[in-house]
């Protein structure tokens, strides 16, 4: 939920370049939807004009990969599907498993098309106008003009330095330089990149670097400058803009913070998950297994009372934890693998589960139709059948009916069972599918973890979920969809 909800688009994948994760926000950046992208391969999915050609993200993803180190490009341009030109900051981070071998990647996305699409519009304003005075006037940045001597001696400055603490004449004059506003560790780097410019036929220079305010405080900038060069090819005077990105500095650090937080999140649930399934499960079945013996060598009814509550507590418990590690392995799953199957055989088979605890009850479970229902599903489906099921035997009343039904409407399966229960209020109704959401009802026991099961089952099938009252009286009605398939069940489809 965290990572879907993230202000910034996060994509995963496997260790075989294939999407396991796209985040909403990954969505609205892209403009391509999860379920169309999920399983399938980037180089082979993904138009190449989308992928920004082979010197852009598809060799920096290569590259990344092969380095196995964390990785960053600033305002990448990226074709969308829908033929649009957008800049996009991208940061890739190498994931390993147990053993440190190469399982997969992060990708987090930064859509900055306004950021860059304002930078480039200021640029083509600096080339288009004599006088650097007027682009003062209309945009809010520190306008310079300064020679190539040593040092970078100042020779025009708009007056609004002033908001660095500097006056226009002490910079203008010769008592100070261009190069004693910039941060002393950002020097070097900076001359080196100006040098290696020099040297190439390109007419705009950007780099980002610290600058000083007057009091010894710095705020990161960018400079986007022009180059001016002599008869004989010599640099002689560059003139050009800086601005203020120190909000963008401070949201790539936050971003970083996040992106470290995240992976120690990720290491603590894999431990906590490891912590359920075996240090967990272990002594609560030592636990019941004393407990079914203390049982068969004690008379005294009064203890046997207490034992049968120990029991029933450490079935509880067990099934919390069988629930809780089915959920997680779920949420752990990168791929499945799909199958041609009938959906009314698979239920079938999962009514001879329930046929027996049913009984107990007296509650009669009624599955008709006479049709096959083809979809392509992984044998996971057959737990959100059974959990659908587990759902409407526990709050039905005794003597009661469960029917299961299947509609078929264009492309789409509906699978519903309708129990007679009490039902689920309407604020209820979708937070039902929770983790460890249960509605409160005397005499019902369950861990709260059945239909967040479902829920992410469906969701690994691209299928809906939800549930309705009862239109024929007291009770609901839960359903899920597939996408229905070809009738011919001896050719399977896998993915």
């Amino acid at each position: 939920m965290v990572l879907q909800d993230a202000p910034m688009g996060i994509c995963i994948f496997d260790k075989d370049d294939n999407f396991v994760f796209f985040n909403k926000e990954m969505e609205s950046i892209s403009g391509m939807s999860s379920c169309d992208v999920i399983g399938k391969n980037l180089f082979q999915s993904v138009p190449d004009h989308t992928l920004g050609g082979e010197a852009n993200f598809r060799q920096f993803y290569l590259n990344t990969k092969h380095s196995l180190r964390r990785s960053f490009r600033q305002n990448m341009p990226i074709i969308t599907p829908n033929n649009i030109l957008s800049y996009q900051s991208i940061s890739l981070v190498p994931l390993f498993d147990e053993d440190g071998s190469y399982s997969g990647m992060v990708c987090y996305v930064e859509d900055v098309s306004n950021y860059c699409l304002r930078e480039r519009g200021l640029l083509d304003k600096l080339s288009g106008v004599g006088k650097l005075e007027s682009i003062y006037r209309e945009v809010p940045v520190i306008v310079l003009k300064w020679s190539s001597e040593e040092g970078w001696p100042v020779l025009f400055v708009s007056e609004n330095i002033s908001q660095l603490g500097y006056t226009k004449e002490e910079l203008e004059s010769e008592n100070m330089h261009y190069i004693d506003m910039i941060h002393p560790q950002d020097r070097v780097k900076l001359l080196e990149a100006v040098s290696r410019f020099t040297l190439t036929d390109e007419a705009c220079f950007s780099h980002e670097y610290r600058f000083l305010r007057k009091t010894g405080e710095f705020l990161w900038v960018r400079e986007l400058s022009l180059l001016h060069k002599d008869e004989q090819g010599k640099p002689f005077r560059f003139e050009g803009i800086v601005l203020d990105i120190s909000d963008k500095k401070r949201y790539e650090e936050e971003l970083e913070k996040h992106t470290a937080e995240l992976e120690q999140l990720n290491a603590l649930k894999d431990l906590f998950s490891d912590i359920i399934r075996h240090d967990l499960l272990t002594p609560a079945g030592t636990i019941k297994g004393y407990v079914e013996i203390l049982q068969e060598i004690e008379g005294d009814q009064e203890k046997l009372n207490l034992l049968k509550v120990i029991e029933a507590s450490t079935k509880r418990l067990i099934d919390l934890i069988e629930s809780a590690s089915k959920y997680e392995r779920l949420n752990s799953i990168d791929e499945i693998d799909y199958y041609h199957t009938d959906l009314v055989n698979l239920f079938r088979n999962t009514l001879l589960d329930f046929t027996s605890y049913a009984q107990e009850r007296n509650i009669t479970m009624n599955l008709s139709s006479n049709s096959s229902y083809y979809s392509n599903v992984n044998p996971l489906v057959s737990e959100v059948f059974a959990n659908l099921l587990s759902n409407a035997v526990k709050y039905s009343p005794e003597n009661g009916r469960i029917d299961i039904s299947f509609l078929e409407d264009a492309d789409v399966i509906k699978v519903t069972v309708t129990d007679e229960g009490d039902g689920i209020p309407d604020d209820n109704k979708t937070s039902v599918f929770n983790r460890f959401k249960r509605l409160e009802k005397k005499g019902v026991k369950g861990t709260g973890l059945g239909l967040a099961i479902v829920k992410r089952i469906m969701e690994m099938h691209c299928g809906g979920y939800g549930v309705e009252d009862n239109p024929k009286g007291k009770g609901s009605v839960f359903w899920v969809t597939f996408s229905k398939a070809a009738c011919n069940p001896d050719r399977p489809k896998v993915r």
